[in-house]
């Protein structure tokens, strides 16, 4: 008897690993930052720009410019592919993430 393998770009699949990376985004995104500051920035950054928003790069701007205005999330409804998508906080502006390939 033949095992089945199931194709890893099944929808399911794809949300399911939109929701870890979305989990794996807001927990870098949050206070305390830690060891990895470089890649709460880097979501910031990233966040900022999707959204349309001005950024300014640094540390030493990491209070005017919060990783954490952002929440990741995974849309389980429409493409799959594009179930990943952050919303800014402040102005409640939801967009895709471009970033996340599945």
């Amino acid at each position: 008897m033949e095992k089945e393998i199931t194709p890893r770009n099944e929808p399911e699949i794809l949300r399911a690993k939109g929701r870890m990376f979305a989990t794996w985004c807001n927990e870098n995104a949050r206070k305390p930052y830690g060891k990895k500051i470089h890649i709460a920035l880097e979501l910031a950054q990233q966040a900022y720009e999707v959204c349309g928003l001005s950024y300014q790069e640094g540390l030493n701007a990491i209070d005017r410019f919060p990783p954490d205005r952002f929440t990741w999330i995974c849309d389980d409804g429409g493409d799959a592919k594009e179930c990943v998508k952050v919303r800014d906080d402040q102005t409640g502006i939801i967009v895709t993430w471009p970033h996340w390939r599945g």
